[in-house]
């Protein structure tokens, strides 16, 4: 039998149609870290490399000034002889020596410890106390008395190996040549390492008060087309020069005061202590010979002098290697042209964590801005119409750029401040609920199996355990016991064993405080009896310069308030000349308007802060201004010299201020509107704009035709009048009295409707709209 049914053939798996559109999500901007640092870190590697051979190449020339000097001198030596003294082998090695020992040690020492900001303290007594509380200021101390002493020992090598003519007293060794005393030890040994001692911790305190570790931030605001004063090696030279010279005359006067104290005072007041004499007297007995008289320094000239060369070459290598370092580490850097796309690598950089990189990426966007080529303007265009990352580049650069202006715009209100501690977050109690009238089912939460029997001396044991049921019994008891005992008796009871932890806390607590006040009424009772016994026994002009030291240490600065409320000025004013300078140039580059929208928050953000730097000026000018003459007249010259002070501060504080406010330093509202000029003027040269269209910013928000002064007439007049001038057309005023008049053109007359039209745009009435609807019908005949 057949069947009629067609027989089916395999079928086929029915897939997917497959699409091209996928929905990916766009990528961000990469990081910082990711894109921008690593250019900057190999330009900051070559830069390091450069202080390397500027400090190697000084400490060549001195050392070969020292060894031209140790031989006699070039007429001493020759002419020949002082050609090749530079290159011989010696005079190399000891080179290499002096730059390992003096100049590499502070550079690399700068270099772990830069900051981009400077430290925020308002006096000197409370830098150096800041100073205290890091660890920078240790690990400096530390390498300068390393530098300091490895200078001491390379120039005790140079004098017994080089020196062949050096008398004997000059080799300095650790112990004297002396049969019956051979542990003495060399006073002119300790003499020098004092002296090298000193010039240690008086450069720590010069690097603390001259805030060195921050850096200077002064020719990053230059843009490549302004001239600059160039940084010569000459130059730097002669400065350096100067400063040592100096400083370490100064400090060579404290050394000689220090010294003189530690030989006439405090040796002979350690003599005095028992068993400390037995110690020191093997290797000191030979000091308390004779008094320290002044005559002591020039029987001993030669060794007073060789101690201050030494200080000198000491301090000279210090002060070159910092000098190279502050002028190189604060040069721009341009990286962003080495990319495919370089406002990318910009927008990347201004997100960068670290400030000092930072400063780089926005002095670099500046350049990149205010760059006129067609490249610089195709490259700001692909800026603007970006859309393959999430934020875009514009909503990122826009972004942070916002952000790092009103972070440095809040501090300023603050005068420097730190920014108060949060308010606790109120908590929020949640309304009781009310229980359902339906009664719950109480949980079973014991075993719902039968339990298996146990043994006798099972249950016996269990019985007797801590948590069996003897013991549940007798806490329960104990509970209810205490429960309906008075509160009287309550308080001579054992407390708990957290209850007994707290109270151990807060005594803890509570004898801190007590320590921590008895040690301020300690000092406190201390200062003013030292005063007091310095005041009964110490000269008045003393204590009158005392007094004078003491507010000189303690008093605030008005320009170190200024630095410490505008810490960032330097790239607030970047930031702020780059935005304005993208802004300008979107009104010809930014196809897609994506500026437009944040074009108001830059402007508030901008004025913002030049309101609150104009507030600030207005009051460093009320505080500080110097009287008029007459009055000053009437003051002393105490007070005279004081009110010269703060006005000298004062001005100072204005030129920090100046760095965002001020012309010369990229003041925000005035350099918009000199690139909106700009902006015009190409729009000009593009035949976009005809000049003699061209109208300044009074003109354009107060036009000429706004001013002029019209006759009131309400609404309700004009539209009778003209309701009036159509009837009569109408119907035809046959009883008119007038001298026949020809009747206006065409022209004239969509004119006066074109003025009409104009006039009722500003009307907001019925009227009005009824007249435009007949006007309209007017001018389409």
């Amino acid at each position: 039998m057949t069947s009629n049914t067609p027989q089916r053939g395999p079928t086929t798996p029915m897939t997917a149609i497959r699409s091209t559109l996928l929905s990916r999500a766009a990528p961000s901007i990469p990081s910082a870290s990711q894109l921008y640092e690593p250019l900057v870190k190999n330009v900051l590697r070559h830069r390091l490399y450069q202080i390397f051979g500027h400090s190697a190449l000084f400490c060549w020339a001195l050392t070969t000034l020292w060894m031209t000097w140790s031989s006699g001198g070039m007429f001493g030596m020759g002419l020949k002889e002082s050609l090749l003294l530079p290159f011989r082998p010696s005079t190399v090695v000891f080179s290499g020596a002096t730059f390992l020992a003096g100049a590499l040690p502070l550079v690399v020492l700068r270099k772990t410890h830069l900051v981009a900001a400077p430290t925020p303290a308002t006096s000197p007594s409370r830098l150096l106390s800041g100073a205290f509380q890091k660890r920078s200021t240790t690990q400096a101390l530390l390498t300068y008395l390393v530098s300091s002493l490895a200078l001491l020992g390379l120039h005790i090598l140079f004098t017994g190996a080089y020196d062949s003519s050096a008398p004997a007293h000059a080799r300095l060794t650790l112990f004297v040549k002396s049969r019956k005393h051979p542990y003495y030890l060399n006073g002119h040994l300790l003499y020098i390492l004092i002296s090298q001692i000193t010039v240690a911790f008086a450069c720590l305190l010069r690097c603390v008060l001259l805030d060195r570790f921050a850096v200077r931030w002064a020719n990053t605001l230059m843009s490549k087309g302004e001239t600059k004063v160039q940084s010569f090696g000459l130059a730097r030279i002669v400065t350096v020069c100067l400063t040592t010279l100096v400083y370490t005359s100064l400090v060579t006067v404290a050394h000689l005061t220090i010294f003189a104290v530690a030989r006439s005072v405090i040796l002979p007041l350690l003599y005095r202590l028992p068993l400390v004499h037995l110690v020191l007297r093997p290797f000191t007995a030979h000091f308390l010979r004779g008094a320290w008289t002044v005559s002591l320094l020039t029987r001993h000239w030669s060794l007073v002098s060789r101690a201050f060369y030494l200080a000198v070459t000491t301090v000279a290598v210090w002060e070159y290697a910092e000098s190279a370092f502050d002028a190189i580490v604060a040069e721009p850097i341009v990286v962003a042209h080495q990319t495919a796309d370089p406002g990318l690598t910009l927008v990347s950089g201004i997100t960068s964590t670290e400030s000092y990189l930072k400063h780089f990426a926005y002095a670099e966007l500046r350049d990149f801005a205010a760059a006129n080529s067609p490249a610089a303007s195709a490259r700001r265009t692909a800026l603007f119409s970006d859309q393959k990352y999430s934020p875009s580049m514009w909503a990122t650069l826009s972004r942070e750029s916002l952000l790092t202006l009103g972070r440095d715009y809040q501090l300023l209100l603050r005068r420097g401040k730190p920014a108060p501690p949060a308010a606790a977050a109120s908590v929020v109690h949640s309304k009781p609920t009310v229980p359902l009238p339906v009664p719950a089912t109480p949980l079973v939460r014991t075993s719902v199996y039968k339990p298996a029997p146990t043994s006798p001396i099972r249950a016996a044991l269990d019985t007797f355990s801590s948590d069996g049921p003897l013991a549940a019994a007798v806490s329960e008891t104990a509970e209810a016991g205490v429960s309906h005992i008075p509160e009287l008796f309550r308080s001579v009871m054992p407390a708990s064993p957290q209850h007994r932890a707290q109270q151990a806390v807060e005594t803890v607590k509570k004898a801190e405080e007590n320590v921590v006040a008895l040690v301020k009424e300690t000092k406190s009772k201390w200062r003013s009896g030292l005063g007091n016994a310095l005041n009964a026994y110490l000269p008045r002009g003393i204590m009158q310069t005392a007094i004078q030291i003491t507010s000189w240490w303690t008093r605030e600065r008005v320009h170190r308030v200024a630095e410490t409320s505008l810490p960032n000025r330097y790239v607030d004013a970047l930031a702020a000349e780059a935005l304005c300078r993208l802004t300008c140039s979107s009104l010809t580059e930014d196809k897609f308007g994506v500026v437009q929208r944040d074009i108001p928050k830059i402007i508030e953000a901008l004025l913002s802060f030049l309101t609150a730097l104009e507030e600030y000026q207005a009051e460093l000018n009320a505080s500080y201004t110097l009287p008029p003459p007459d009055k000053l007249k009437e003051l002393s010259s105490k007070e005279i010299a004081e009110k010269e002070t703060l006005a000298m501060e004062a001005a100072r504080a204005g030129e920090v201020l100046s760095v965002v406010s001020d012309d010369e330093a990229a003041n925000p509202v005035q350099k918009a509107e000199g690139l909106v000029t700009e902006a015009l003027n190409g729009l000009v040269k593009t035949g976009a704009l005809q000049k003699s269209n061209q109208m300044d910013l009074e003109c354009l928000l107060n036009p000429a035709v706004e001013r002029e002064v019209f006759e009131e007439i309400s609404e309700q007049e004009i539209f009778e009048a003209v309701q009036e001038a159509a009837c009569g057309e109408d119907q035809g005023d046959e009883e008119q009295t007038e001298v026949f008049e020809a009747p206006p053109t065409r022209l004239e007359a969509l004119q006066a409707a074109a003025v009409l039209s104009r006039f009722t745009a500003s009307l907001n009435s019925p009227a009005a709209r009824k007249l435009e609807d007949i006007l309209a019908g007017f001018t389409r005949q």
